[in-house]
């Protein structure tokens, strides 16, 4: 298997455990949210969709030779502000969104070879990456984010 198509796998794989880890939750599990300002595990999702989409943005202006310009960036105001456009959104939104996401991404790369793989570019909060460093983020991005709807879970003994 060609390196794409590992990364598609790694994808894959780490969105359908992401997926796993909010399986069978009802509508008020869903955006039950701890006292300590930690998200729901529907705005979880919602940012994990909002920064696969960020993400994609950064490898597509990277193969374009081009640079996602974000002056006066901060990854923690970006990503409250992300969330708080999705705050509104149903779980079947937020569901959707991450599919098109990833849809989004598998199409892009379809059309990658390992030339553009390695193609270098900055990305706003991590500095210079290559685009199979950008996609390769957004599948441990979906492990961290695994991790804290498991603890959500356990907290609400859901």
């Amino acid at each position: 298997m060609d390196e794409v198509g590992q990364i598609k796998d790694t994808l894959a794989s780490a969105r359908g455990k992401l997926l796993a880890a909010v399986e069978g939750l009802d509508e008020a599990t869903w955006g039950w949210q701890p006292g300590d300002g930690r998200w729901s595990a529907r705005l979880t999702l919602a940012h994990v969709g909002s920064a696969h989409w960020s993400h994609l943005e950064v490898a597509r202006r990277i193969v374009a030779g081009e640079t996602l310009d974000l002056p006066d960036f901060e990854l923690d105001r970006w990503n409250e502000a992300r969330v708080a456009e999705r705050a509104g959104w149903t779980t079947e939104q937020v569901l959707a969104d991450l599919q098109a996401a990833q849809d989004a991404t598998f199409a892009f790369m379809a059309d990658l070879d390992a030339t553009m793989l390695e193609a270098r570019g900055a990305h706003p909060a991590l500095g210079e990456v290559s685009v199979n460093q950008v996609l390769r983020i957004i599948a441990l991005h979906d492990s961290l984010h695994r991790r804290d709807i498991s603890t959500l879970r356990r907290e609400m003994g859901a």
